[in-house]
């Protein structure tokens, strides 16, 4: 890691800091409700921003930590800082920090950067763990955090000293198998319209008496819990199931399940060519299973 890694997003540009962002960047941390919740006191000076700045370059040659300013690419303004804290290379593991100029909130920019950097870590750094440290006042982090998918590990007392007096943090934590993972569970973009007419047929079977006397007719129900369909789906699947009669989705579906189990372990090009085959099985599944068993597609 000899070369700043420059990141980009859609609407992000983030670089390295330097000495012609520090008047920008101490009005940011001067502000009082970017300092209330940072853990730190508010600067009182471009000094004081421009020796942070300083420790940032230090920091990253000596690869304990990386700090982007975050610009916007249409005016190229720095809007706040993202970065990796306490970077432990041969531990795999670092903590993220962020500040925004509060001029800038609500508006997304910080989680667009948050996400490009922690894939950053966890794709070409091969970190597998990413903490976060906040007051547990600070809701609006808190939720940011969560929404990425952190867990909160527990409360360090008295862990931040800030404006003449220390503060219990609340620590969270990110582990590599779990980030994008909640991106796999998104909504279905479009619910397929489709008329299945072989389980339409089978339907109505069932519904004349014709499975009464077949062996999974009306035994009782062992179903994973995170079984989505409805139960008359569900005892209908379980007939034709002890009857060795098994429509194509389930087969896809055990085929996606496998898959995805593959590409928990991988990253870069093999991941994304293991991302699109899962994905036009789905798609395939979509079509042919029940409406309320159809999948979401996994993120890139």
């Amino acid at each position: 890691m000899r070369q700043f890694p420059v990141l980009e997003t859609d609407r992000l540009k983030l670089v390295e800091m330097n000495q012609q962002f520090k008047e920008k960047f101490y009005r940011i941390l001067s502000h009082d409700e970017v300092a209330r919740y940072d853990g730190m006191s508010r600067l009182e000076s471009i000094e004081e921003a421009s020796e942070m700045i300083q420790s940032f370059a230090f920091m990253f040659k000596q690869q304990r930590g990386i700090r982007w300013g975050i610009l916007l690419k249409e005016t190229n303004e720095l809007i706040g800082t993202v970065g990796l804290n306490n970077l432990f290379m041969d531990g795999k593991r670092a903590e993220i920090g962020y500040e925004l100029d509060p001029d800038y909130w609500q508006k997304g920019y910080t989680s667009e950067a948050i996400k490009e950097v922690m894939d950053y870590a966890f794709s070409k750094l091969k970190l597998f763990r990413i903490g976060a440290i906040t007051l547990p006042k600070n809701y609006r982090s808190i939720q940011l955090l969560q929404k990425l998918g952190f867990s909160l590990e527990g409360t360090l007392r008295g862990y931040l000293f800030q404006n003449g007096r220390s503060h219990d943090a609340s620590i969270y934590s990110i582990i590599k198998p779990e980030w994008r993972k909640e991106e796999d569970s998104f909504e279905v973009e479009e619910r397929l319209q489709y008329k299945d007419h072989m389980s339409e047929i089978i339907r109505k079977a069932e519904q004349d008496g014709h499975f009464d006397d077949l062996p999974g007719k009306g035994k009782p129900l062992k179903l994973d819990r995170n079984y989505g369909g409805n139960p008359y789906e569900a005892q209908l699947n379980k007939t034709l199931k002890d009857n060795h009669v098994l429509p194509r989705w389930v087969q896809l579906g055990n085929e996606i399940d496998q898959l995805k189990e593959i590409i928990s372990t991988l990253d870069g090009k093999e991941r994304r060519k293991k991302v699109k085959e899962v994905n036009k099985k789905i798609k395939e599944f979509n079509y042919a299973c029940p409406p309320s068993l159809q999948r979401n597609k996994v993120a890139e």
